[in-house]
Formats: C-alpha cells, structure tokens, sequence
C-alpha cells in the first residue's frame, strides 16, 4: 500500500469515527474558498498557500508549518510550498519550524531550519521540546538589533 492509500484509508476511517456521512462534501467544505477567485492570475495554477503560524520579533520570522508526521518524515513537503521555504531562508531573517504531528494533533517529530542554513532534526518529539525551541527562537530574537 502506498503513502497515499494509507493517508485516504485514514481520512475515511478518521471520517467514519466522526460521523462523517459525506467525505467529499467535507473536504469541499474545508477547501481554502478565500481564494479560488484569484484562479488565473498566477502562472502553473499557483494559489496563495495558508500560513500554520507566524511570529514577528524584532524584525526577524519564526514560520510554523504543520504536517502529518508521515509526510514530513518521507521528505513530502509539496513542491511549491518548499521552493517559498527556501526563498524565505535566503531572505536571512526567517527561521521555519516544520512540525510532524501525530492522528491526534500531537507533536511527534520536528525538522528546524535556520536563517543561517543549519538544518536539525528531532524525532522523536514532543510538545514541549516544540515549546522549549520557540522559546529559545524568541530569546534569540529579543537579543536581536531590529532589523
């Protein structure tokens, strides 16, 4: 079985617990709808992506990004989402957490990636290493010169 025929086999059965009658209609219905009219204005189909979460300290980013943590293990991060990654870091003033969570919304694993192009990663994990690194991010950001 495929990465892909586990993760629908998941959703349906996570959808079958919920009481979830109809599946499509639920995922229509949590479709980003905000921006379907901009279909068109950007090249290769390119929509405006959702931000996990973002802080601001002294001029300086910290990117949050969740992601199932079987997708983040495989090196599953869409194409386009990794490219504005990438150029975020080359910006120098963006670090990004990518977070892996469990079925549950827990933390389980964590790839961090700094400004500086240092990679590290953590698995396993947990909510409070996730906590203790934003912490220590914005201690460093504090210490910061505005930029």
């Amino acid at each position: 079985m495929t990465l892909h025929d586990e993760m629908v086999h998941r959703f349906l059965d996570g959808c079958a617990k919920a009481s979830i009658r109809n599946p499509v209609q639920f995922l229509i219905a949590k479709m980003p709808q905000v921006y379907s009219w901009l279909k068109g204005c950007f090249p290769r189909g390119i929509l405006p992506t959702d931000i996990d979460g973002e802080v601001e300290i002294n001029g300086h980013f910290l990117r949050l990004e969740f992601k199932h943590a079987d997708l983040l293990r495989d090196g599953a991060i869409p194409k386009g989402q990794l490219s504005a990654f990438e150029a975020l870091l080359k910006l120098r003033h963006f670090t990004i957490f990518l977070i892996g969570q469990n079925d549950g919304g827990e933390p389980v694993c964590m790839h961090i990636w700094h400004h500086d192009g240092t990679r590290k990663e953590k698995d396993p994990c947990d909510r409070t290493y996730v906590q203790e690194r934003c912490r220590s991010w914005a201690e460093w950001a504090e210490k910061q010169p505005r930029s």
